[in-house]
């Protein structure tokens, strides 16, 4: 037992170390909604109100109008204070809460199968070399959150079958998911519900009065997003990211698709029962829950956005985990339940995960898989468990080849993260926003205006590394509410023309725009003029330039 504290303390140091070191530079560059949250978290320190002059948002965060789940961003105020608004402080929550779902993962382990000794310790040190949950852990990714809260939360469910008591703080934990990550709105209700039809007989044996606190806390819980819900706008991510939302490219092709039809010829209403917004919107939704069950997804292509996978041509899991999950899930679909372990809890996190991404517009969206997280590292950890129980005069040469292998790719993977993605992936992140920024507040006095080519959110990345007094941002947002009441904007990036101080942002024309009074700063969105006079600039390796900041003097 002692031993297996000290491998389980060393596994957690594992942990800890691959997701702090060189937080605030690895991976380079930093994303518009880890900038927007840690400057609502500022804001909120500064002044007890968000950037749009909200104060205390509970069920989510408007940003720039993609209205955030609330947690993380609250979970950055303690070290926005500490540490100051940097990207440090802004990713220091979601590397603490990627330490502890690795002793969450141990727990909840150990409790599935209580009767293999080990298999606790690999599942938590296939968590803590997991590439895709140590680039969420250093990333300031909502999703990572529920890395932790949801097994934790299981875990303790899971105990409460015998102790009802412990049914109050998975109350609390799945309940703080649904502040933590959108999905997890969907994910947890539709997993709980199973696990009450599942578990029925051990949940009422002692009545409902063992279950009183537990429900309080969820009706105290759910009533702020049940009632946002209804009144407010925290649902309008969800909607506009919903498969059901086809645009006009979309329904233009159902209505060919039904016009063309030979059997058009016959009676021009067959094919329309065949070519209609429903079928597509199922046949949408099909093909983006099987995507999440791609092996290539997991295990060699990885993810269709450098911003979530980090390295596209990379799997999310390491490539010699494979065999351990087609072998593990192979035995468990075998054997679901067994004297030995009661598996079943697992099935319905595999069956359920895939549901939330599958209703979003697109597949293969590593960031939206979030309900994975820990499954395959605990199918992996049995597989591997019940492969070691194999005897035969090849065993330990096989063994020893597939450790040798392991930590061979595992190698690999971690030179290409740790060193190469900077030099390969320079664009991912937004990167150069730091270094523009910072040469821009050493000579903006010098210009009447700013003029920042309009993308990515630059008002977040100004407002972030300027350390813009919120009371200035709170008045610039008042405008743009002005605005959009008269010209409606899903993102606010979207508006024609918007400012912050002397900051405008806005689509750069030229000449209409050339100004010498003006400094401008642009990201790839316009063409370059020739007479410019460049005054900075962030290039690739290969010199293609990612930002530059110039203006028209000579």
């Amino acid at each position: 037992m002692k031993i297996g504290k000290v491998l389980l303390a060393l596994i957690l140091i594992l942990g800890l170390f691959l997701r702090f070191t060189y937080l605030g530079r690895i991976p380079a560059g930093f994303s518009p909604d880890e900038a927007s949250q840690a400057y609502s978290a500022y804001s909120l320190l500064q002044t007890g109100k968000d950037e749009w002059g909200l104060g205390w948002p509970i069920s989510s965060f408007k940003s720039f109008l993609d209205y955030k789940a609330p947690l993380q961003t609250y979970l950055m105020i303690p070290s926005v204070a500490i540490f100051g608004l940097n990207e440090f402080a802004a990713r220091l929550p979601s590397a603490i809460f990627g330490v502890l779902a690795i002793l969450a993962i141990y727990l909840l382990t150990g409790k599935i199968f209580p009767n293999y000794k080990h298999l606790p310790l690999y599942s938590a040190i296939f968590l803590a070399l997991s590439p895709w949950h140590i680039q969420f852990s250093r990333t300031a990714l909502e999703v990572n959150l529920t890395s932790f809260l949801f097994p934790l939360g299981l875990y303790l469910y899971l105990r409460g079958l015998k102790d009802h008591r412990q049914f109050i703080y998975t109350a609390i934990l799945w309940g703080l998911s649904l502040y933590a990550y959108h999905s997890a709105k969907i994910y947890i209700p539709l997993f709980a519900l199973s696990l009450l039809f599942l578990y029925r007989r051990q949940i009422f044996s002692k009545g409902l009065k063992s279950l009183l606190p537990a429900l309080l806390t969820i009706i105290i819980l759910l009533s702020p997003l049940v009632i946002d819900s209804v009144f407010g706008n925290s649902a309008k991510r969800g909607g506009d990211l919903l498969v059901s939302k086809l645009d006009t490219v979309n329904l233009k092709q159902i209505d060919d698709q039904s016009f063309y039809s030979p059997l058009a010829k016959i009676n021009p209403k067959i094919p329309r029962l065949f070519h209609r917004k429903i079928f597509t919107v199922i046949s949408r939704f099909g093909e983006n829950y099987l995507s999440y069950f791609s092996l290539p997804f997991w295990f060699t292509e990885g993810g269709r956005e450098i911003t979530y996978s980090v390295i596209p041509g990379r799997g999310l899991l390491l490539f010699w985990m494979l065999p351990l999950v087609l072998f593990g899930l192979f035995l468990l679909l075998k054997k679901i339940k067994d004297e030995d372990y009661d598996a079943r809890p697992l099935l319905i996190w595999l069956l359920l995960a895939a549901i939330p991404a599958a209703l979003t517009k697109e597949g293969y969206r590593p960031n939206r898989a979030g309900s994975f997280l820990c499954l395959w590292e605990i199918i992996a950890a049995f597989g591997f468990v019940r492969f070691l129980e194999i005897k035969n005069k090849y065993s330990k040469k096989i063994l020893g080849l597939f450790i040798g292998l392991a930590i061979i790719l595992t190698g690999f993977y971690f030179e290409d993260y740790f060193f190469n993605s900077v030099v390969t992936y320079p664009k991912a992140l937004s990167y150069g926003w730091r270094d523009t920024v910072n040469a821009i507040s050493k000579i903006q006095r010098n210009y009447d205006t700013v003029m920042v080519d309009k993308g990515t959110q630059g008002q977040s990345f100004i407002a972030f590394y300027l350390k813009t007094p919120p009371p200035v941002f709170q008045a610039a947002s008042a405008d743009w509410e002005k605005e959009m009441q008269k010209n409606p904007v899903d993102y606010l990036d979207q508006m024609g023309k918007y400012r912050l101080g002397k900051y405008s942002f806005e689509k750069l024309d030229w000449p209409e725009d050339k100004n010498l009074e003006t400094l401008y700063v642009w990201q790839g969105n316009s063409l370059l003029p020739s007479e410019r006079h460049t005054l900075h600039q962030v290039t690739t390796p290969t010199g293609e330039i990612i930002m530059e900041v110039f203006d028209f003097k000579q």
